[in-house]
């Protein structure tokens, strides 16, 4: 039986996977590097650090930095105008918290999060780890590793709820069930092909399958 439920952020909780994008793409444009939308997408859901390889090569410290800055403000200009939300998000985790512990386990950053997720229900997570917290993001099972070794929970206490092919990855290293929630860019039958344990359309559709004790 799960005692602790550890989420994904982008694209589970919040809605940015696109706005990520579109940042990206727009620092790239007005600095003159030329950063192609299909593979932005491709690589959206590894962190920060590690798209610089994955996006540029071997780009410089500076320009890096430059390219973050710039894509850090058209994000933030954007995100902060709307709800991000995806539905039952706050209905989801206030009926979840009740019965689980709740965790967050993301390639994003600290910052993110803070500044966009609403504080109330911040305050329902007991850990959470960020990429500028741990070493070796996903698909290293490092951050899940980490994760419950603070909440004090083993493996078969504990799953993981993620919307890419990445985070049915980092469960699986780390030993653990992964709920797949269709909400992200990979598709219900490219998280099944990853052997994603459970696969939902959305939120809700996870409660219900946890209410009945999947």
């Amino acid at each position: 039986m799960f005692k602790a439920i550890i989420f994904d952020y982008n694209g589970v909780l919040v809605n940015d996977l696109r706005i990520h994008e579109e940042a990206y793409y727009r620092a790239g444009k007005d600095l003159g590097i030329p950063l192609a939308r299909e593979t932005l997408r491709k690589y959206q859901s590894y962190s920060h650090a590690q798209k610089r390889k994955l996006l540029c090569g071997s780009i410089s410290d500076a320009r890096w930095k430059e390219i973050s800055a710039v894509k850090d403000k058209i994000y933030f200009d954007l995100a902060e105008k709307t709800n991000l939300l995806f539905p039952a998000v706050e209905t989801v985790l206030m009926a979840l918290s009740v019965r689980y512990m709740l965790a967050l386990a993301s390639n994003t950053r600290r910052e993110y999060f803070k500044r966009i997720f609403p504080r109330n229900l911040a305050t329902l997570f007991q850990e959470k780890i960020f990429s500028d917290d741990i070493r070796y993001p996903k698909p290293s099972p490092d951050p899940l590793l980490k994760t419950m070794e603070r909440l004090g929970m083993g493996r078969d206490e504990c799953c993981y709820v993620g919307d890419s092919v990445l985070d049915v990855q980092m469960a699986k290293r780390a030993g653990i069930k992964v709920f797949s929630v269709a909400t992200g860019d990979n598709s219900q039958q490219e998280l099944r092909a990853a052997a994603a344990d459970w696969v939902v359309d959305n939120l809700s559709e996870l409660k219900a399958k946890l209410e009945a004790g999947a």
